[in-house]
C-alpha cells in the first residue's frame, strides 16, 4: 500500500517520491470507503440489494446506482495496481544500489508483516480486510519483477481470462441448479432421488433468502449482534474473517487483486503511472475507458433495478463485471493523471498525495473510527442510517484523512503504521521525525530502502 521513499545518509526530499502515484493512491483510498461504508454501517443483505434495508428509492437508490457504475470494484482495482507498481519500484531501486540477496530478504519480510497486519485487522477490528490478500499475493509478485512491460501485460491478461472463465462456470452452475430444481419439483416428493432432493433444498434456500419476513428477521439478528459489545463482535467476526482468508481468498480475492497488480507492474514499467506519457494519451485513456465501461455498467445496473433485485438476474451480470471494472478503472486512472499532468486542481492533488503517502495508516484509522461509530462498543449506529445518510459519515472520514495527513507529514517522514512496517521490514528502527534527517543524522535504513 505504501510506496517506499528514498532514504540514506542524505536528506529525504519530496522529489524522491513519485507524486503521481501518491495522488492515485490517495484517490483510491478515499474512494474505497464509498463501498466499504455499506459494510461498516449496513447489514450484509443491503450491499447488493437496497430493497433489503436502508432504502431503495430516491437518493438511496441514486447512491447505490452511482456506486455500481463508478466505484464498485474500481477503487480496489486502482489500489491493487498501485501495490503492484510499488513492488517493482521497491525492488528496482534496491537492485540498482547493489542490495543483492537483501532485496528478496526485505521484500518477503515486508509482505509477511503485511499478512500479519491483515490478520490482526480482520480478526480484531473489521472482517473486510484487504491487507491479508495483498500480502499473500505480493509474495508471488517477486518472481514477476524482472519481466518487461509487454510480458507483464500478457501475464495480467492470462489471469483476467482465468477470472472470466471461472465466472462463466459460476453462472452456468447457478442456472443449472435452477433448471435441475424446477425439473425436480415436477416429481412427487416421495419419488425424488437424493440428487433431486438436494436441488430442491438449495433452490428453496435461495427463495427463503428473498422472503421479506425471513430476511427481516435475519437482518435484525445481525443488527443486534453488531450493536453488542466488543467480545460479542469478536465472536461473530472470527468465523467470517477465517472464511474470507481461506476459502474466499483462494476462490476469489487472490485472483481479484493479482490481475490488477500485474497490470500495475506493467503500467509502471511503461511510464504510465509516473505520468510520463503525453496529455493526449491520458485523455484518450479516460475517454475510452468511460465510453466503454459506463454504458455497459449502466445497462447491467438498470437490469438489476428493473428486476427489483431478482436473485436470478444477478448471476448473468457477473459476466460483464470484470470488463466494466477494467474499463472504468482505467478511465479513472486516465482522468486523474490528465488532471495531474495539466496541473489542474493543485490544492486537491496535493492533499490526495499526502493521504496516499499515509495510505496504510489512513486505511487502518478508517476501520477503527468506522467500527467505533457503528458497532455496539462505540456509538452503535449500525443499521440506523439510510444509505444516502452514510455519505455524511464518509465525508467526515475524508475530512479527517485530508486534514491529518498533511499535518502529520509536516513533522514526520512516514505515517505511524508505515514507520512500524518499515522498521519491522528492515529489522532496524527508522528515523521518524523530519528533523532527524534534515539535521544530518544518518539514516538507519538499509540500501534496500527505496
Amino acid at each position: 500500500m505504501e510506496e517506499p521513499v528514498n532514504s540514506g545518509a542524505a536528506p529525504v526530499i519530496a522529489e524522491d517520491r513519485i507524486s503521481s502515484v501518491d495522488v492515485l493512491r490517495g484517490f483510491a483510498l478515499l474512494g474505497i470507503l464509498l463501498m466499504n461504508i455499506q459494510n461498516f454501517g449496513l447489514p450484509g443483505e443491503a450491499y447488493g440489494n437496497p430493497a433489503a434495508w436502508a432504502g431503495a428509492t430516491g437518493w438511496n437508490l441514486y447512491y447505490w446506482v452511482a456506486n455500481q457504475i463508478l466505484f464498485e470494484g474500481k477503487m480496489r482495482f486502482l489500489f491493487s495496481m498501485l501495490f503492484g507498481a510499488g513492488a517493482v519500484l521497491l525492488t528496482e531501486r534496491a537492485e540498482r544500489r547493489g542490495a543483492g540477496i537483501a532485496t528478496a530478504d526485505v521484500y518477503l519480510r515486508r509482505n509477511l508483516w503485511l499478512v500479519l497486519f491483515g490478520m490482526l485487522h480482520g480478526y480484531f477490528i473489521w472482517e473486510g480486510d484487504i491487507l491479508y490478500s495483498y500480502g499473500m499475493a505480493g509474495l508471488g509478485l517477486f518472481v514477476f519483477r524482472v519481466l518487461p512491460a509487454k510480458k507483464l501485460l500478457i501475464a495480467s491478461g492470462v489471469v483476467f481470462l482465468l477470472i472470466n472463465l471461472s465466472t462463466a462456470g459460476f453462472i452456468y452452475s447457478q442456472f443449472e441448479q435452477r433448471t435441475d430444481a424446477m425439473a425436480a419439483l415436477k416429481v412427487e416428493e416421495k419419488n425424488r432421488t437424493k440428487g433431486q432432493k438436494k436441488s430442491v433444498e438449495a433452490y428453496q434456500e435461495r427463495l427463503d433468502g428473498e422472503d421479506i419476513v425471513k430476511r427481516k428477521v435475519k437482518i435484525e439478528e445481525q443488527i443486534g449482534k453488531v450493536r453488542g459489545g466488543y467480545l460479542q463482535n469478536l465472536k461473530e467476526r472470527a468465523p467470517h474473517t477465517f472464511g474470507i482468508e481461506t476459502v474466499a481468498m483462494m476462490k476469489f480475492l487472490l485472483w481479484d487483486v493479482l490481475f490488477p497488480m500485474l497490470l500495475g507492474m506493467a503500467l509502471y514499467k511503461s511510464g504510465v503511472l509516473s505520468a510520463e506519457k503525453s496529455v493526449g494519451f491520458y485523455a484518450r485513456l479516460a475517454a475510452g475507458g468511460y465510453l466503454l465501461g459506463i454504458p455497459l455498467l449502466a445497462y447491467q445496473t438498470k437490469l438489476v433495478v428493473d428486476s427489483h433485485w431478482d436473485p436470478w438476474v444477478g448471476p448473468w451480470l457477473f459476466s460483464s463485471y470484470e470488463y466494466g471494472r477494467l474499463a472504468v478503472g482505467m478511465g479513472h486512472l486516465g482522468l486523474l493523471l490528465l488532471i495531474y499532468k495539466l496541473r489542474w486542481l493543485r490544492p486537491v492533488t496535493f492533499l490526495l498525495s499526502k493521504v496516499g503517502q499515509m495510505a496504510l495508516t489512513n486505511y487502518l484509522l478508517t476501520s477503527v473510527l468506522m467500527t467505533l461509530f457503528f458497532n455496539g462498543y462505540g456509538l452503535g449506529k449500525f443499521g440506523a442510517l439510510e444509505r444516502h445518510q452514510l455519505l455524511y459519515v464518509v465525508f467526515s472520514m475524508w475530512s479527517i484523512n485530508l486534514i491529518l495527513s498533511p499535518l502529520w507529514l509536516r513533522y514526520f517522514r512516514f505515517g505511524p503504521v508505515e514507520w512500524a512496517w518499515r522498521s519491522l521490514s528492515y529489522w532496524k528502527k527508522q528515523p521518524m521525525r523530519l528533523a532527524s534527517v534534515t539535521s544530518g543524522e544518518p539514516s538507519q535504513a538499509l540500501p534496500l530502502e527505496a
